[in-house]
């Protein structure tokens, strides 16, 4: 299964939580795409204001300056502004949605956002290795629960499985 963009960038915005240096080789090994592609997912999600790096050519590899999301640089283009905006919200929930009660905190930091986009929102994340999933009553009549694991260590299982 090839990568989505939405996938590949957001696995870019995973690595880079994990790793304070990343070359471009170490990217290309773990997901199929060119230099080119990966320059470009970089310079998106610096638009969107999530990923704050620069490239050091004395350690040939990008360098994390810092974790804070910055003032994105919204473009002209609607359609582009909304993926830049769909980029920052799935980026937000990959590093602070609350494990307790997904559902609740997303209604409650995005409240116009509808169920299928929220549904969409938590599917994409899936698609990279992070697991929401909703797990119905159970036969003794607990009440269904949302269940949300991050994953802890940037693992090239994720990618290995998708190629």
């Amino acid at each position: 299964m090839e990568l989505t963009k939405t996938s590949r960038i957001l696995s870019i915005f995973h690595l880079f939580r994990y790793c304070s240096e990343v070359s471009f080789q170490e990217i290309t090994e773990l997901l199929p795409v060119s230099q080119k592609t990966v320059y470009r997912d970089i310079l998106l999600l610096k638009q969107a204001g999530v990923l704050h790096i620069r490239y050091s050519k004395r350690r040939n590899a990008f360098v994390l300056m810092d974790t804070q999301f910055h003032e994105p640089r919204f473009p002209e283009n609607k359609t582009h502004k909304l993926y830049l905006e769909k980029i920052i919200r799935l980026c937000t929930l990959m590093i602070e949605l609350d494990v307790e009660n997904p559902v609740a905190w997303y209604r409650a930091h995005y409240p116009t956002i509808s169920e299928r986009t929220r549904q969409r929102d938590f599917a994409q994340l899936f698609k990279i290795g992070y697991r929401i999933r909703y797990e119905p009553m159970d036969p003794w009549g607990e009440p269904g629960h949302y269940r949300y694991e991050i994953p802890e260590t940037y693992g090239l299982e994720t990618f290995l499985s998708r190629k």
